[in-house]
């Protein structure tokens, strides 16, 4: 086929187009042991692209090109370049001229192209804008992310080579030389055999991105505009203070050393690091304490057996918890991540979270960062001073301030996330988004009315489940500067666990167990439902809605504006938007209740990344049901809000460098914009949803990173 043949799909279809692909070599995530006289992995022994992402990885001053392969779908195939060979004119020529390409992971050729072939090797620019991605494509469509497990999973007729893998292993990050052996990494003059395989397995990476992008339809409107502003996210990246970023990396160092020396003692020279997670199992299990996994969740358990297991025990264990904890990570990862240019790069990936096609966080992962630090008040001024102590390097002196230095440290890390030099940082988010949509969504005339005066869906439903006056609740802030216990409390709480079906578990999910017995919050549970009943309705009426499409395909079934039809062996659920969300291979299976009546469940394919459901990777049954079916909806509608809002601040010249789920963070500059600006950009609604009440409020400016409220 020729570059612009379309190729007609069930659903959709999808444009031929030029693709590419790239193998390369860099040292980035590896450093030199001269004692040792080997190269080790920057973390837990691992090094390379996997742990310092796509700009570090490309920007490493020994990152070079192996080989490129190319199909400029002019009837040549696909045709190889190494630096052996003269420089690729027709390439060169397709770019200039504006040609487009697609790639698998656009990203990591970009990164390549811009870093090593435009700034090293003098080759043309290659703006993003001439970039498609076919790992967007897979991901808008519920595919795995990876080449390898995406055209398994799709049957492409084309598949990765699976003994490339070792060549990539062997041929593209540095090697320790042994005594009859000293070379430092291998070229294609010293093993050509194994270069000339590689050469092969670029040219099939080739062939299977353009057999599974064949078979994928290509992106909507909307997601293209989306996946070329995402780009522009990314590869601009957000600025990091570094010389805080380094300070705090020297705490963390001190208190590493500190409590790894404790541990040490503690176990009787058996466990010499935090890290070391088989020795201290099999410590702990001498000492009589057994332990399945030392992963946060289990971690966290043992933290509340204080006095249920011996003192030394607990004690190792809290180290663990303590230099253990993904916001120490986080810290490391900003420090291996950084691109050239002092910002991090590459941090959401569109489409990520494949069921709802919300943003996925990579990197340090943005969505995550702590909110809190060693203090109950803990602000853009706290952080400031915070920063300025840390630069002193004194650890002695930081414990005396803070007590915790850890904490501290993790107090800090939004903070890091600055403006650069004559910037600001401009920051909104909506108002408890998902309420207003799931309210708006099921008929919930109540929760509609609130939204659509006050706004405070927290305080009214602590004022439901308790009887205390809706006005006490508000007027405690304005005597006591503070929200009431209940809003925070109870009214938070049942509101994030309830929409969505959610029994005791979802509850103590978020916090219930703090301030209620299980028979409280089991009484609570029917008290919510009972006070929302179109919410529970809507659960149901969506699970049949979806059973009604699944057992008449081609068929549309709809309910409040969502409709449900299988095409294709997918059952596809069609927002009032237009835009969609898939679930692959759905099937109605017979089980019995608990009463012993036989009903259907729907169950479907997909990629699981929660350990909690099983191995990663492609599962062929996922079950879901009507609470599940609706968060999906709800999160979708709420996503597509903010990346509709993302485009217009984009339009007028906001550069976004952060985002999270329902917040928008621009970089301005000074005496640029304003935070009424980015609000009122932001409260233009898609056309399905302009007369919701959906509001970005409270948001401020300034040279860090933070979280208010």
């Amino acid at each position: 086929m020729f570059a612009g043949d379309i190729i007609q799909l069930p659903v959709g279809w999808s444009m031929v187009r030029p693709s590419f692909d790239v193998e390369t070599y860099s040292e980035a995530g590896y450093y030199w042991d001269a004692a040792g006289n080997r190269w080790r992995g920057a973390t837990k022994n691992k090094g390379g692209l996997p742990v310092v992402g796509a700009a570090a990885y490309a920007g490493h001053p020994t990152a070079r090109l192996l080989s490129l392969s190319y199909d400029l779908k002019d009837g040549r195939g696909p045709i190889l370049w190494a630096p052996v060979l003269g420089p690729p004119l027709d390439l060169f020529n397709h770019i200039e001229k504006g040609g487009v390409f697609s790639a698998f992971n656009a990203d990591f050729e970009w990164y390549f192209w811009y870093y090593v072939c435009h700034k090293k090797y003098g080759w043309p620019e290659l703006p993003y804008t001439q970039l498609y991605c076919d790992q967007a494509k897979a991901a808008a469509n519920g595919y795995p992310l990876n080449l390898k497990d995406c055209a398994k999973v799709t049957g492409a007729k084309e598949q990765k080579d699976p003994a490339g893998e070792k060549l990539i292993r062997k041929l593209t990050v540095p090697r320790s030389p042994t005594k009859n052996d000293p070379r430092l990494y291998y070229s294609p003059q010293d093993a050509p055999t194994d270069f000339r395989k590689l050469y092969a397995y670029n040219i099939q990476d080739v062939k299977a991105e353009d057999a599974v992008s064949a078979i994928i339809p290509d992106l909507t409107p909307f997601e293209q505009n989306l996946y070329f502003l995402d780009k522009k996210i990314n590869l601009h990246g957000c600025p990091i203070d570094m010389e805080s970023l380094r300070a705090c990396l020297v705490i963390v160092k001190q208190c590493q050393d500190i409590y790894n020396r404790e541990l040490y003692e503690i176990t009787d020279e058996a466990v010499k690091s935090a890290d070391e997670l088989e020795k201290l199992k099999t410590w702990l299990k001498s000492r009589g304490v057994e332990v399945d996994s030392l992963d946060k969740d289990h971690v966290a358990e043992f933290m509340d057996r204080k006095g249920e297991i011996p003192d030394d025990c607990y004690r190792a264990i809290e180290i663990r918890s303590i230099l253990g904890s993904k916001s120490v990570a986080k810290v490391f990862a900003l420090e291996r991540m950084i691109a050239p240019d002092d910002t991090m790069k590459g941090m959401f990936q569109l489409f990520g979270a494949l069921r709802t096609k919300r943003y996925a966080g990579r990197g340090p992962q943005p969505q995550n960062l702590p909110k809190k630090g060693p203090f109950k008040k803990w602000g853009p001024e706290q952080i400031e001073e915070a920063l300025a102590d840390i630069k002193t390097h004194d650890l002695a002196w930081l414990i005396d301030k803070y007590k915790d230095p850890i904490k501290l440290v993790c107090g800090c890390l939004r903070g890091l996330f600055c403006a650069s030099e004559g910037h600001d940082l401009i920051c909104s988010d909506y108002s408890a988004i998902e309420a207003v949509v799931l309210a708006f969504m099921a008929g919930e005339q109540w929760r509609i009315d609130v939204f659509n005066t006050h706004g405070k869906i927290y305080e009214m439903s602590a004022s439901k489940a308790t009887g205390v006056p809706f006005e006490e609740i508000i007027n405690h802030k304005k005597i006591h500067k503070t929200h009431h216990p209940l809003r925070n409390g109870l009214g938070k709480t049942r509101e994030l666990a309830g929409g969505y079906q959610g029994a005791y578990g979802a509850w103590c999910k978020f916090g219930a167990e703090e301030f209620m017995t299980e028979p409280e919050i089991i009484a609570d549970v029917k008290k919510w439902r009972k006070e929302s009943p179109n919410v529970v309705n809507f659960w149901y009426d969506i699970e049949r809605t979806a059973k009604k499409a699944i057992a008449n395909p081609g068929t549309p079934c709809t309910h409040r504006g969502i409709t449900y039809i299988v095409q294709g062996g997918k059952l596809y659920c069609y927002l009032p938007d237009g835009e969609f969300i898939l679930y692959h291979n759905p099937r109605l299976v017979p089980y019995l209740d608990r009463w012993g009546k036989t009903r259907q469940k729907i169950v479907y394919s997909g990629w699981n990344s929660d350990y909690k459901k099983g191995p990663k990777g492609w599962m062929d049954v996922i079950e879901t049901y009507g609470g599940k079916l609706v968060e999906n909806i709800i999160q979708a509608i709420a996503g597509n809000i903010l990346k509709y809002a993302m485009l217009n601040v984009d339009k007028v010249g906001y550069q976004i460098v952060l985002h999270v789920h329902d917040e928008i963070v621009a970089m301005v500059k000074k005496g640029w914009g304003s935070v009424a600006e980015l609000e009122r950009l932001m409260n233009i609604l898609p056309p399905a949803y302009a007369s919701w009440p959906v509001k970005a409020k409270g948001g401020w400016r300034g040279p860090r990173f933070r979280k208010d409220g």
